[in-house]
């Protein structure tokens, strides 16, 4: 057994990091995505029908983002098989990042509700008990924080560049919006 959990150790320990690293990065995104999207006016009228339904029917409207992206992976097969590889696999990197943000909206909205049903809030609280170890571990290993540091210097190196070329003024929204009110004014 301890021969089998040396040769398991390295890919679990990369299957670790890259979920924590998609979590982190990916998984964030797409809840700014989805509440994005949540401000749509059929999102709307999704989070009243959250609120009114069984919670078991609400475990089943997880399946319409799988349903509803099934027409775009079609269609990036059919790219891909076309010859349009990089076509394909960017409609279903979208499509599957769509999905992530509309299902992790939805998840947002039903999981107090969810978490009533028993075997639900078994599975859960066992899948936030292995990331919580997954994190504790990889914090506490020098090449994690180093990863931390040298994310956290990237960041503010990315600011200072991002100053140095545009200014410490309004973003590019903020200035196109200004030379409207300009024109505006004038006419």
């Amino acid at each position: 057994m301890p021969h089998l959990r040396r040769i398991l150790r390295a890919p679990l320990l990369i299957l670790a990091f890259l979920w924590v690293v998609l979590e982190e990065t990916i998984w964030r995104w797409a809840g700014q995505l989805g509440a994005a999207i949540a401000r749509l006016p059929v999102f709307a009228g999704l989070e009243r029908l959250v609120a009114r339904l069984d919670a078991r029917i609400v475990l089943l409207l997880f399946l319409l983002p799988l349903l509803a992206l099934i027409p775009l992976k079609l269609a990036a097969v059919w790219l891909i098989g076309g010859g349009h590889a990089i076509k394909g696999v960017m409609l279903l990197v979208s499509a599957k990042f769509l999905g992530t943000a509309v299902s992790a909206h939805l998840y947002a909205l039903a999981e107090p509700k969810l978490m009533t049903i028993a075997a639900f809030a078994r599975v859960r609280n066992v899948v936030v008990g292995l990331l919580a170890r997954a994190h504790a571990y990889l914090e506490a290993l020098r090449v994690w924080q180093a990863v931390r540091r040298a994310k956290a210097m990237a960041r503010v190196l990315a600011a200072r560049v991002h100053i140095l070329v545009f200014g410490d003024g309004p973003g590019l929204i903020g200035r196109v919006r200004a030379v409207r009110a300009r024109w505006r004014h004038r006419a």
